[in-house]
């Protein structure tokens, strides 16, 4: 069985916002992840006074950057975090010696 050790509840108001969140995560995640249907909830909107049934669905993930990725991208609808290239770093110079000095 898979370890999900990473988990959040949304509400959604209808089947076509989690829709977008599934499509969003198998585009976006790397690893592990599954989502459950806990059920429909009757929310009163605060400015209407109107009733609504909302989506709770509880999704999982294996990563904890996934996660994050997650919540901070889709749920905040922040920018991407800017990646570290590993690569980019300058290696420290060399001394030459005498020899290299001489020659260079």
């Amino acid at each position: 069985m898979a370890n999900y050790n990473f988990e959040t509840t949304l509400k959604f108001k209808n089947r076509g916002d989690m829709d977008k969140a599934e499509d969003w995560i198998q585009a976006n995640v790397k690893g592990l992840w599954a989502l459950e249907f806990l059920g429909m909830q009757e929310q009163m909107s605060v400015d209407t006074g109107l009733r609504s049934q909302v989506l709770m669905v509880l999704f999982k993930f294996g990563r904890k950057e996934d996660f994050e990725r997650f919540r901070h991208e889709y749920v905040q609808g922040k920018p991407p975090l800017p990646q570290a290239n590993p690569q980019a770093k300058v290696a420290p110079k060399k001394s030459k010696g005498l020899l290299g000095w001489l020659f260079n």
